[in-house]
């Protein structure tokens, strides 16, 4: 009966939808563990278990959302579009049902995880709300108000990669579930091949360290803004096509490594590291299965 109770407010409140979705927190995950300091990872595998990977428990938040309706808003920050800036008492209002925002819930969660008084299980669950956290804020239309997130804003998006011997093949989706995982799955069959495009592609020419700085307000107010300038410029039931895809994939490529660095350095700094992500020495890899120019 409380399930069914629970389901029925999470049917009826409107909320943003899951971010990035499976392959977007994996491919996160991934990138931050090649960049974890050797005492982090240790410190981790003394709370999920030896050899459990971050890309593994990165969308733990998301399968107990349905039941934990309190953490819905932990998920997301709703900025509104003509807004530059966070205002908390306007974007994190607390909900009794709901919950606040996503940069209230990481504030909490760094604390639980550094608190000598926070108890194993409670730290377990932190730690894995806080991966999946640091991922969702990252994701442009998890910091934006206007029509849900983009889960209101109907257009139609390629079914997966095409290529000359495999016609592009369409549905009729939203905005939101495009950014979640249908640019991933039209560039990549698999999540894998997106973090070797990552780290061959894109890493390599950055400077990880500079770009993993910066508080959880300004990796909002960033994604609030990759929002406006390009994610959400397109109008309602629009045919989304090898343009849009064009304009878009830099801006994913950015929010999904910088995401990755950047948890990388929370995690290093929460448990007692350098407070930059750890300079690894990463395996030299070649991307396959790339399909995006």
């Amino acid at each position: 009966m409380r399930t069914c109770f629970l389901m029925s407010i999470l049917l009826t409140i409107p909320q943003h939808g899951w971010a990035w979705g499976q392959e977007g927190h994996a491919i996160i995950g991934e990138i931050a563990q090649r960049y974890l300091s050797p005492k982090t990872q240790a410190r981790i595998a003394d709370l999920i278990g030896q050899g459990v990977s971050l890309a593994s428990v990165s969308t733990w938040a998301d399968d107990v959302r349905a039941g934990r309706p309190e953490t819905s808003n932990w998920h997301f920050v709703a900025i509104p579009s003509d807004s530059l800036r966070y205002d908390a008492a306007r974007d994190c209002k607390p909900n009794p049902e709901m919950g606040d925002c996503i940069i209230a819930a990481l504030a909490r969660l760094r604390a639980e995880l550094t608190s000598p008084r926070t108890a194993p299980l409670a730290k377990r669950e932190a730690l894995k709300f806080l991966i999946h956290f640091v991922g969702d804020i990252h994701q442009p239309l998890h910091a934006l108000l206007e029509d849900r997130g983009g889960n209101d804003r109907r257009v139609s998006f390629f079914v997966g990669p095409s290529s000359p011997s495999r016609p592009a093949i369409k549905e009729d989706t939203n905005l939101h579930a495009v950014w979640d995982s249908g640019l991933i799955r039209h560039c990549v069959r698999g999540w894998n091949a997106y973090v070797s495009h990552l780290q061959s592609d894109w890493l390599p020419k950055q400077d990880v360290t500079a770009l993993a700085e910066g508080s959880v307000i300004d990796w909002a107010q960033e994604a609030h803004q990759a929002a406006t300038d390009v994610v959400w410029t397109v109008p309602m039931d629009a045919d989304l096509g090898e343009e849009y895809v064009t304009r878009a994939v830099p801006e994913l490529d950015r929010q999904l490594a910088v995401a990755g660095l950047r948890l990388a350095r929370v995690l290093n700094e929460t448990f007692g590291s350098a407070s930059r992500p750890y300079a690894a020495q990463l395996p030299q890899e070649t991307p396959a299965g790339w399909s995006c120019k």
